[in-house]
């Protein structure tokens, strides 16, 4: 999945993290890219059955979750397929 650098900093992920990505029917993991061509705030999702271009996902990070910290907090828009 991809995301704009100033994005991923405020949501303290890198280039290369794995996420989980949870749209409303189901989750999956997904690497991080970072993309200076998406608008801010937005993502490009491809290849995560059950999100459509339309809908809001979260991003969360298995190391935060793990620790029992905080999520990362909404994704964004997906723009799927991209």
């Amino acid at each position: 999945m991809r995301l704009r650098p100033d994005d991923a900093a405020r949501r303290l992920l890198n280039e290369g993290d794995l996420v989980w990505v949870q749209g409303p029917r189901r989750q999956e993991m997904a690497t991080v890219a970072l993309d200076d061509s998406l608008p801010k705030g937005g993502v490009a999702v491809r290849d995560v059955a059950g999100i459509t271009v339309s809908e809001i996902i979260r991003l969360v990070s298995p190391e935060r979750t793990r620790r029992g910290g905080s999520e990362t907090g909404d994704g964004g828009r997906g723009t799927g397929g991209r």
